[in-house]
């Protein structure tokens, strides 16, 4: 019997199935990278280890489930990286036969990529460089610095400043990431071009998302929601577009005066630091609210679990992808195989996930007068919510299939050793 190929990952936070055994708090995400290991682990033909940044002092391996797991302590220097000497260590302690990165905008990828000379494998998540026009979700910057309204400044000022110091120095990481690769993997029509822009010379491979287990388990019915609600996953940055949500809700109020949005994620009212809170997005968000008259049409409800995000989904009229831009958002996937109507903007890579007026409607990512209308359209007829939440579910089952995507990993990962031993038969 051949000796089974030897898959390293590298994932940006602690995954959920071994933060116990660190001591840290189990986190919502990272949930489907948790689901495609424990897959692949169960084939015989594989061995798998995770190496995985972490906020701890040292570095330690856990075996869990026929998978190793490197648990990183974050670079003092920076959080974001890993020490060279630990990167050496786990390399050449595991010695993968493939390096499988997860996320390339992060130093410490970049690192592990630059260090190792063997097949590397780079999946994207959202590309950043891809999003780099969008960052400031398309806010009216210029109107927003008028001295005569401080407040306003201020925010439109710590906005532009975040995404200098924070995001712009991310962007060349991402791009040495990518190009050090031999091997890129996404999943939509975007990613490709943004591999193609960036590395023309790498192979690009397709592979869809496992999602988490609730959520294949959790079907919406129309007679369990509570009417005109709207649920939108995130509004942690301008590019997620919630600003342009709200001032759709805002037209859309007249007529339908219960409506309400309920959106996961921190109270930028009661959670962060009191500057961030002062002149952030979510302060921007807050201004905006009031402006609209608001307050009692939006609730923001905290980092939800998985159970607690699928109950919010259950719940929901319909769910909003507002993001300027995106690559291939989870939480559409896990809307979508619910069977929730869903109304998303036309942006990134979200046309490859569902298809207008059948499995989504679609609207121009900053038009707010057309995402009302979509939502509009959901509200006042329930056949267009139940057509959109059967053909919905339909698609998503595809597209997140876990036998099918597992099955599509490991023909990439046969390809990539078959490639690297004709190349090493060549040499």
């Amino acid at each position: 019997m051949s000796k089974p190929i030897k898959i390293l990952w590298t994932a940006n936070i602690p995954l959920p199935a071994v933060a116990p055994e660190l001591g840290l708090p189990q986190s919502p995400f990272g949930g489907w990278l948790t689901l495609m290991t424990r897959e692949l682990a169960k084939n015989s033909r594989f061995k798998i280890a995770v190496a995985m940044r972490c906020p701890i002092a040292k570095l330690q391996v856990i075996e869990k489930g026929n998978i190793t797991y490197y648990a990183m302590p974050q670079s003092k220097r920076d959080q974001y990286d890993v020490e060279q000497q630990t990167c050496d260590t786990v390399l050449n302690e595991f010695n993968p036969d493939i390096l499988h990165c997860e996320g390339a905008e992060m130093r410490y990828t970049r690192r592990f990529l630059e260090t190792w000379q063997g097949a590397r494998l780079l999946s994207m998540q959202g590309v950043i460089n891809g999003y780099k026009n969008y960052e400031l979700g398309r806010l009216p910057l210029a109107a927003m610095l008028s001295p005569l309204r401080p407040n306003v400044a201020l925010t439109a000022l710590a906005l532009m400043v975040n995404k200098f110091w924070r995001f712009n120095s991310r962007l060349n990481h991402e791009v040495a990431a990518m190009q050090t690769a031999t091997h890129l993997m996404g999943r939509t029509d975007w990613d490709k071009a943004q591999a193609y822009a960036i590395n023309p010379q790498a192979s690009y491979h397709a592979s869809s998302r496992i999602l988490r287990d609730t959520f294949y388990n959790t079907r919406w019915q129309l007679d369990n929601t509570k009417r005109y609600t709207l649920f939108v996953g995130n509004a942690g940055s301008p590019r997620k577009g919630v600003h342009v949500l709200l001032h759709a809700v805002a037209q859309l109020k007249q007529h339908y005066p219960n409506i309400v949005v309920r959106i996961a994620g921190e109270n930028p009212q009661t959670k962060g630091s009191k500057l961030k809170r002062m002149v952030g997005y979510g302060a921007y968000l807050n201004a905006l609210i009031k402006q609209l008259n608001l307050s009692e049409h939006v609730e923001f409800l905290g980092v939800l679990q998985e159970a607690e995000m699928a109950q919010q989904l259950a719940t929901s009229h319909a769910y909003v992808m507002s993001s300027i831009i995106e690559n291939s958002p989870n939480t559409l996937g896990e809307a979508m195989i619910m069977g929730v109507p869903c109304v998303t903007a036309f942006a990134g890579g979200t046309p490859s996930m569902a298809s207008d007026e059948h499995e989504a409607l679609f609207y121009r990512a900053d038009d707010s007068a057309m995402l009302a209308l979509k939502i509009k359209r959901i509200f006042d007829s329930d056949e267009l919510a139940q057509h959109l939440s059967k053909h919905a579910r339909e698609r998503a089952m595809v597209t997140h299939n876990p036998e099918r995507n597992v099955e599509a990993l490991v023909n990439t990962y046969l390809n990539i050793t078959s490639q690297s031993l004709e190349q090493g038969n060549d040499n």
